[in-house]
C-alpha cells in the first residue's frame, strides 16, 4: 500500500497541489483566472509518474547477491536478516 502511495498518488497529487497554489496566488494578486491551460500540469504529472515508476523499477530490478544471514536475537535485540 505504501509503495502504491509513493509511486502513484504523490506524483499525481503534486501537480494538482502546484496548480491549486498557482490559482490561489493569482486570486490574491487580483488576476481573474478563467482558462488556465492544464497541458503543462498534465505533462508534469506524467513526467513525475514516469520518474518515480522508473526509479522503482530500476531499484528492484537486481536480485540481492551474497549469502543470506537470517534474523537472530543478540542481547535481547532482534537483528533483521540481510545479505552479506
Amino acid at each position: 500500500m505504501m509503495r502504491a502511495f509513493l509511486e502513484v498518488i504523490i506524483p499525481l497529487a503534486l501537480p494538482a497541489l502546484v496548480y491549486w497554489l498557482y490559482l490561489r496566488i493569482q486570486e490574491r494578486r487580483g488576476v481573474v483566472v478563467r482558462e488556465v491551460p492544464l497541458s503543462w500540469l498534465a505533462v508534469l504529472g506524467v513526467v513525475l509518474l514516469a520518474i518515480v515508476l522508473g526509479a522503482g523499477w530500476l531499484a528492484g530490478s537486481e536480485p540481492p547477491t551474497g549469502k543470506y544471514i537470517p534474523p537472530k536475537v543478540v542481547d535481547g535485540v532482534v537483528v533483521p536478516g540481510h545479505f552479506e
